[in-house]
């Protein structure tokens, strides 16, 4: 071995090493994060009721939706740049930055002829200007963080993301225990990440050498490059937040609080998304240097592998909905279980979503991926208001019920034009087999609890789950042994390819 390419072996195990270190680092916090969100939402929701919690969700889908459009898709495109030459993001990120102080002004004057033509009542206005300062924040802490985990170079971060949560905790604790305003609530999210964007600014300024430029010349190239990432992000943000907006206006406060409730519940078993990514993506790209046939193999197993595991989350959350329910939310809540239960299997809609749309991007139909998501922003609205429209008369939860429909029926076309793009190459026999056979164990697991196990309380989830793994055994539907192989090949395949951070 020569010199050189020993320099050369040395500097990629240092890379790798460095992107296992920060993937571990950042999937710390992450988890951390995460758990004290969920505990911290959960309690306050159970506090303050459905009725109540109601204009505080509405508040923050509003201005979710809202300031979406100052991403401008930059933040991939820092990834994309960053990581080739750390100086190349001070050519435009100043200019980028102004843009998005002239666009927030706008959008808060624009927020308030919404709120006016809505007739809402000023306490709802205070919670949605809070929000949007928070989001505000956001937006640029967003491209911040994905400055520093571009140029791998994360001290500091995770420290301040569990920091700005505990900081965030705090304030909701106070709000409950003190009895203050509900206006507490955003502006502990706006506190908690104005402290992120100050301390973030200066670990940028300290570990990449960011400095903020005004440079109108190179700002076009960004925005063209940016321009599939800012269509499929504000599409994603405006399917997601759409329902919520729309009961505001055609229902009322508790159907929104309870809707909510039952989406942030599905929503909590995405949490696996980024390190999917991180492992699938690295895995992906090195089968394909290997040639199409063993590329496709690695990409159907994949598949299957995702269904075996996403399979049994989605079947728990769909019969188990009621207990689950009762258990995190409170009697208060029971009538979103409804919903819970036709949200089940986004787990699993989306996380086969999540490897196709891997797939399609190495394929270089990026542009099918964004148009997927156009096409989802013309499909949801549709149905949410068809469908919440039908749901007058079905009682307490039924608006909510609708909106879950509708966000199921839009995963469910998302994923068919995504098998569409990729073709028969992503389906063979086994695949196919393994996919009939589990659906048929879940259509038989959902209908003993629903006829026969309905006396047994929490336990019947027991013997549901009993059902549901000698039905997929015993039928061949599922192969532990090839499932623990498929596992050993992508650890194996992380350790040689480094791995994308997940983003907070």
């Amino acid at each position: 071995m020569t010199k050189q390419s020993a320099h050369h072996d040395e500097a990629h195990h240092r890379d790798v090493a460095t992107s296992m270190r920060n993937a571990l680092t950042l999937g710390g916090s992450l988890v951390l994060t995460l758990g004290i969100g969920f505990g911290v939402r959960i309690a306050l929701r159970r506090y303050l009721g459905p009725a109540v919690i109601g204009p505080v969700n509405f508040a923050d889908a509003f201005t979710s939706t809202a300031f979406v459009f100052l991403g401008l898709g930059v933040d991939l495109y820092v990834r994309k740049i960053v990581p080739v030459t750390l100086e190349g993001a001070n050519e435009f990120l100043g200019t980028i930055f102004a843009i998005r102080a002239v666009m927030a002004t706008a959008v808060f004057v624009l927020m308030g002829v919404v709120l006016t033509v809505m007739g809402q009542p000023p306490e709802v206005r205070l919670l949605v200007w809070a929000y949007g300062a928070a989001q505000l924040c956001m937006t640029f802490n967003s491209t911040l963080v994905a400055l520093l985990q571009s140029a791998r170079t994360i001290d500091g971060l995770s420290a301040l993301n569990v920091a700005a949560k505990l900081m965030w905790a705090a304030g909701f604790v106070a709000t409950m225990v003190f009895h203050l305003p509900l206006v507490g609530i955003p502006l502990s999210v706006f506190l908690a990440e104005f402290m992120k964007l100050v301390v973030g600014y200066g670990l940028a300024r300290k570990h990449v050498k960011l400095k903020l430029t005004i440079d109108w010349s190179k700002v076009a190239p960004v925005l063209r490059s940016s321009f599939p990432f800012y269509v499929n992000a504000v599409a994603v943000v405006i399917v997601n937040r759409f329902d919520v907006n729309v009961l505001k206006v055609a229902s009322d406060d508790k159907e929104i609080g309870l809707y909510s409730a039952a989406a942030e519940l599905a929503q909590m078993t995405f949490v696996l998304v980024p390190m999917l990514t991180g492992v699938v993506m690295p895995l992906f790209a090195r089968m394909q240097t290997r040639g199409q046939a063993e590329y496709h193999e690695i990409l159907r197993r994949t598949l299957e592998l995702i269904l075996v595991v996403a399979f049994p989350p989605s079947l728990a959350i769909a019969v188990g909905a009621d207990i689950w329910v009762h258990l995190v939310l409170g009697e208060a809540y029971a009538a979103s279980a409804w919903a819970l239960s036709i949200l089940g299997p986004t787990f699993l809609l989306t996380y086969v979503a999540v490897v196709l749309g891997i797939a399609l991007n190495l394929g270089g139909k990026e542009w099918t991926v964004t148009l997927t998501s156009l096409t989802s922003m013309v499909i949801n609205p549709i149905l949410v208001l068809t469908l919440v429209e039908l749901s007058h008369g079905w009682g307490a939860g039924g608006a909510g019920a609708a909106c879950a429909m509708a966000a199921v029926g839009t995963e469910v076309v998302v994923l068919v034009v995504m098998v569409y793009r990729l073709g028969r190459v992503i389906i063979d026999a086994r695949l196919l087999k393994m996919l009939i056979k589990t659906t048929l164990a879940c259509v038989v697991v959902m209908t003993v609890d629903r006829l026969l196990l309905q006396g047994f309380g929490a336990a019947r989830i027991l013997i549901d789950a009993l059902i549901y793994v000698g039905l997929v055994l015993g039928s061949g539907a599922v192969s532990l042994r090839e499932s623990l192989s498929l596992v050993k090949t992508m650890r194996a395949q992380r350790g040689r390819a480094a791995v994308v951070p997940p983003i907070d």
